[in-house]
């Protein structure tokens, strides 16, 4: 996809009491929803990620994470970098 950084959900952001963040490759908010199909497949093939490092600086500053929470924050990198163009698209649509 030509665009997927822009329009494929990279990651998965669970923040207790709040919605679910859907973010693009750039930890851009796509959507403040997930679906459980996009929620199970991030708990069956994402792997766990960390939210407390610099380079989600800008995202937890826009969402106000504090930095205590963003250790306690559950995150999923949805994409490994061998998935295929039709799995792109799948993901997008989840």
């Amino acid at each position: 996809m030509q665009s997927d950084r822009i329009v494929v959900p990279y990651y998965l952001v669970l923040r207790t009491g709040c919605p679910p963040y859907v973010l693009n490759a750039d930890r851009h908010v796509l959507r403040r929803e997930a679906s459980l199909l996009l929620r199970a497949f991030a708990r069956a093939r994402g792997m766990s990620t960390s939210i407390a490092d610099d380079s989600w600086n800008d995202f937890s500053g826009s969402e106000s994470i504090s930095h205590l929470e963003r250790a306690e924050v559950r995150a999923y990198a949805l994409i490994h970098g061998a998935e295929s163009e039709h799995q792109l698209r799948l993901l997008a649509t989840l």
